[in-house]
């Protein structure tokens, strides 16, 4: 992006890199290692954007909007679940059907993110703020992603996947006992 770019500016271009690199490994065949390289470089990327958003974008989005804590609380909680995924998704082999899915299931929670950023809280927050705001903290943003590890800073889950969580249709009793049951 070039270095006059504000906040939004950036972070759009962020999504546009990543879905790009979504793109490319869909492209690419099953098992191929360069698949395990792009991984590691969409890792990167969505874990230095997401700290540039946690650091620059969620803090106004939280002052300026009206609805801005509430906005807010929801993209962090998308941003915790990304990030379990995004460090499941580094431990994993690029031959693997876990890799494959893990692959999918990252892209697609990315995708719609990005979508509802650039669809409803970018331009919500251009109304509230000025462009001179916005180029300041498009400048910090950057310099928060290029000091960024591009680690993810959560780790998954030890427990029982959610995915092998009772039915709903036991009583909480019953299924708070099937949930702690090893098995």
């Amino acid at each position: 992006m070039h270095r006059d770019a504000d906040l939004l500016e950036e972070l759009t271009a962020d999504h546009r890199v990543v879905r790009t690199h979504f793109s490319e490994m869909q492209g690419m065949p099953l098992g191929d290692p360069a698949r395990g390289e792009l991984a590691a470089v969409i890792v990167d990327e969505l874990v230095r954007h997401t700290v540039a958003e946690e650091r620059h974008l969620y803090p106004l989005a939280r002052e300026r909007l009206a609805d801005g804590p509430a906005v807010v609380d929801r993209e962090l909680a998308d941003h915790r679940g990304v990030e379990v995924l995004l460090e499941e998704l580094r431990l994993s082999d690029a031959g693997t059907n876990r890799f494959d899915r893990l692959v999918a299931q990252v892209g697609e929670e990315v995708t719609r993110h990005a979508g509802d950023e650039e669809a409803r809280l970018f331009p919500a927050l251009r109304a509230v703020t000025t462009p001179e705001e916005l180029r300041d903290l498009g400048e910090r943003a950057r310099g928060t992603k290029s000091r960024s590890t591009g680690r993810p800073r959560h780790r998954p889950p030890t427990s029982r996947p959610a995915d092998r969580l009772p039915p709903p249709e036991r009583t909480p009793a019953q299924r708070l006992r099937a949930f702690l049951t090893p098995g």
